[in-house]
């Protein structure tokens, strides 16, 4: 039996058979697995915390056929304050959701799962804004994905965006352009950005997963738009 040792978190339990539940786990190193975790709803299963949802793992796996199975499992983090509170808790629901969509098997993880423990970690201390978390989290994943547009330039006229007013996202191109660029008879597919959510979004973008929350911006509701608007296109192109 070939042992594999991997970190991963919780994202979806779903219950199996009596006494088993099959748990996804997003890991550092195998991607997004499903795991059956065999004896998991006995009370005095060795794995009953570790096969929960949001409880992150020093997992020691093996495979048969199409499922890994958990051969044993060290908690390194249950995200306590978030799994108590119903709000935050819906809110990490939000999150893994989206995360299911994007991931794979046998993909390069490691950073995504950064990012989502970083969220979660800033989530449980409930020191930022909950909409400005989420759309933080939904711009870096999709950008770690490969989906970052050009910030810094209009697509089209190369004009630099820093120096104007007037900035739209095109979300059918995934790019931004300056007013004179965009195309009055479609506006439909371009959201207005100002300057401060530009500098932001920019800052997301680039910055290191550690740092990717140390900002603070005034007014949300268009960082909040772009994102959602950003990765519900980002989906349609996956």
């Amino acid at each position: 039996m070939n042992l594999i040792k991997v970190k991963g978190i919780v994202i979806k339990e779903v219950q199996y058979k009596d006494n088993d539940k099959i748990i996804t786990i997003l890991t550092d190193t195998l991607g997004k697995v499903s795991c059956i975790a065999k004896g998991a709803k006995k009370t005095n299963s060795p794995i009953l915390a570790n096969a929960q949802y949001l409880v992150y793992n020093e997992f020691v796996l093996y495979k048969s056929r199409n499922f890994y199975y958990i051969n044993s499992a060290n908690v390194i983090d249950t995200f306590y304050n978030i799994r108590i509170d119903l709000d935050r808790l819906e809110i990490s629901f939000e999150l893994t959701r989206l995360l299911i969509k994007v991931t794979d098997e046998n993909e390069d993880t490691s950073y995504i799962l950064k990012l989502f423990l970083n969220t979660m970690y800033i989530l449980g201390k409930n020191i930022k804004d909950i909409d400005l978390v989420i759309a933080i989290f939904k711009i870096k994943l999709f950008c770690l994905l490969g989906f970052m547009p050009r910030i810094e330039k209009c697509y089209l006229c190369g004009q630099a965006l820093n120096s104007i007013d007037e900035i739209y996202y095109d979300y059918v191109g995934n790019n931004f352009l300056c007013n004179n660029c965009i195309n009055n008879k479609d506006k439909r597919r371009y959201i207005k950005i100002n300057k401060a959510t530009l500098i932001a979004i920019e800052y997301i973008m680039k910055a290191d997963i550690k740092k990717v929350f140390s900002f603070e911006l005034k007014d949300i509701s268009q960082i909040r738009l772009f994102a959602d608007v950003y990765s519900d296109a980002m989906i349609g192109g996956i």
